[in-house]
């Protein structure tokens, strides 16, 4: 079975296809893990965009605020030119031409010819500051009309980012799909030393829960799905061996890997799917180095007659790739 392979490259990422193409059984937990960060790197990228857009809508919107302002206080000064106009600049048949003429004759006429004057002397007073009150707001107008170009600039820059991080999201959740094994990988490379089923009773247990994956002492051993190491241990029946608690798709897994040599892991440790945990070994109920695997559905609940709540990791786990589970050998 043939699959493309992810290989990060920067913040970026390459799809090795056609004659490079990788089969399923060259994949490695590490291209697996990579894989992965890649993705979780994309979806924090992508977190990121969506602050930056927000963040650039709320800036533009702002300056937007601010331009309506300045326009409305414009329209009102221009509005308070016309009527100062209006006023210094009366029709001819106004009454106030007539006060005028008059005012030549008679001494109360003068006196209210004067006041009128003093009216409009104050009327082009304010028509004078309103005017440099207006050039002073179109001086300003002009540069938020500048800042507001660029604040929907920078927000449209921020949006395509947007759509580029979740076009590269959804693309990378597709091949990565494509790459990762459905629920649970097979967590170690060797041999199928004893199936899933009814057992001969000489370590105490009469129904084998797990698989047992011979192989030479310290071959790696990877975590078959992300999760959280629960427990670590090294004594008893299971001799050295880890807990890893996971959820997929709203269900509670527990992985059991058992007879280790080494455990590189600690608990309350989060891992990624492929990531080391630690060696195949030989201690504990063990007649050979062999990894013990075992995978229940729910809490780790250990019955030596029954198969409690584990299943058969024969039809939850694949080598990694997607190919077919483990058949003779792994």
């Amino acid at each position: 079975m043939w699959k493309q392979l992810l290989v990060t490259v920067g913040t970026g990422v390459l799809i090795f296809s056609g004659t490079s193409a990788v089969s399923a059984d060259q994949l490695t937990p590490q291209d697996l893990v990579k894989a992965t960060k890649s993705l979780q790197q994309t979806e924090q990228r992508l977190h990121t965009s969506k602050q930056s857009v927000a963040k650039a809508k709320r800036r533009a919107e702002a300056v937007e605020a601010k331009k309506n302002a300045i326009q409305k206080k414009i329209d009102r000064a221009n509005a308070q030119l016309a009527s100062y106009e209006t006023a210094l600049n009366p029709e001819t048949d106004d009454p106030s031409l007539f006060k005028q003429v008059l005012s030549t004759v008679l001494p109360s006429a003068k006196a209210e010819a004067a006041a009128s004057e003093k009216t409009e002397a104050d009327l082009k007073e304010k028509q004078a500051a309103t005017t440099r009150s207006l050039e002073k707001l179109e001086n300003e107008q002009a540069k938020v009309d500048a800042e507001h170009k660029k604040a929907r600039s920078t927000h449209s820059a921020a949006y395509k980012q947007l759509k580029h991080r979740a076009a590269e999201l959804k693309d990378l959740k597709r091949q990565t799909a494509a790459l990762a094994p459905e629920k649970f990988m097979m967590p170690a490379t060797g041999r199928l030393s004893q199936g899933y089923g009814a057992a001969s009773g000489q370590f105490g247990y009469t129904f084998h829960n797990g698989l047992d994956i011979a192989a030479n002492v310290g071959t790696p051993i990877y975590a078959a799905a992300a999760g959280t190491v629960t427990d670590v241990k090294s004594g008893g029946p299971y001799g050295k061996h880890v807990f890893i608690e996971h959820e997929i798709d709203g269900q509670k897994w527990t992985t059991v890997y058992a007879h280790m040599h080494k455990i590189e892991v600690k608990k309350g440790q989060a891992l990624l799917q492929g990531e080391g945990i630690g060696q195949i070994g030989n201690t504990g109920n063990s007649s050979g180095p062999h990894l013990h695997f075992e995978v229940h559905k729910g809490e780790y609940a250990y019955s030596s007659s029954s198969a409690g709540n584990t299943v058969n990791p024969m039809d939850v786990a694949e080598v990694l790739g997607g190919a077919s589970p483990i058949k003779a050998t792994y």
